[in-house]
């Protein structure tokens, strides 16, 4: 900032072959040519930022443009053959990048972009993803990818458990190996130190209160909801009430759904605010092999929705 008699000083951007990058995946992005990544700012978002801002935000976009552009050519799509994108869809991920400092979200900025740019791309990318990555924090992000990842190591150890009872089934009996229960308690166990360690290698830094705040969050959006065997059955009750001198009338009691709208309500946020129960990511189930008798292991409390799948595919390389 300045004065009259201290005008602000010109912010210059060093000039640099990741910025010259940075600049390609943008024209090419907006289809027009610029004067270096520093105009990017401005002809987005013309004269809304003073200096200090402008050249702060001016960075955070340099970075991802030049992840934009790893993805990209990892995918074997040289720039010049991206695809432009319409400007209100532009506009969303450059405003959302453009304020973001966490790692791991301007990742997943990189990779959307990237992917909306990639005409043989055949990820789903809906407009409202740029929104919903921009109401994410680290955390959010993490929560995700934690849940995403269990499901993907759990459907591997289902499909390797599988194979071993085939084996068992055509072979009976193991000559001179390992039985056929000691090789599936093996896998149990495997994902089950896996599971205990990413979930304490990735929230052990972080509070309950901070965890519960994020599962509210992402309740909010949609993103991840409690599994099924949760919700309690007959929420609705339907019956025949009798009435004097008149036919019987058809009648259904809602109380006990409208009860659990509220609870759900109150899980997504509200709870929170009325300092009740703070919800927790992971529960304990017992492995289902019945020849293992071992600790339980740790699965997460909620399940990724349609939505987040779809989300999470659009946002990743």
């Amino acid at each position: 900032m300045g004065t009259d008699l201290t005008p602000a000083p010109e912010i210059t951007l060093i000039k640099s072959e990741m910025e010259a990058a940075a600049a390609r995946v943008a024209e090419r992005a907006m289809n027009t040519t610029l004067d270096g990544i520093s105009g990017v700012l401005g002809d987005v978002f013309g004269g809304w930022f003073g200096d200090d801002v402008k050249q702060w935000r001016t960075r955070r976009l340099i970075t991802t443009l030049i992840k934009t552009k790893e993805h990209l050519e990892a995918a074997g799509i040289p720039i010049e053959n991206a695809k432009s994108l319409p400007m209100g869809e532009l506009y969303a991920i450059f405003d959302g990048c453009s304020k973001q400092e966490d790692i791991s979200l301007t990742e997943m900025w990189s990779a959307l972009l990237a992917n909306a740019m990639n005409p043989t791309n055949d990820k789903y990318i809906d407009p409202s993803f740029s929104r919903i990555l921009g109401n994410l924090s680290g955390l959010d992000a993490a929560i995700l990818k934690y849940i995403m990842d269990f499901n993907s190591k759990r459907d591997a150890l289902f499909a390797k458990r599988r194979e071993i009872l085939n084996d068992a089934h055509v072979n009976k009996q193991m000559k001179g190996g390992k039985s056929f229960d000691l090789m599936i308690d093996e896998i149990e166990k495997e994902f089950s130190d896996w599971a205990d360690g990413e979930h304490q290698g990735q929230f052990k830094g972080f509070s309950v209160e901070n965890i519960s705040y994020s599962i509210s969050n992402l309740l909010r959006i949609g993103l991840i909801y409690s599994p099924e065997y949760t919700i309690p059955e007959n929420l609705i009750q339907v019956g025949i009430k009798k009435k004097t001198g008149r036919e019987n009338e058809l009648v259904a009691d809602d109380r006990r759904l409208r009860a659990y709208l509220r609870a759900m309500n109150d899980q997504a946020g509200a709870a929170i605010e009325k300092k009740s129960t703070l919800q927790s990511l992971i529960t304990s189930v017992r492995p289902n092999w019945p020849m293992i008798q071992r600790n339980p292991t740790i699965q997460p409390a909620y399940s990724l929705s349609g939505l987040a799948t779809r989300f999470l595919l659009a946002c990743s390389p």
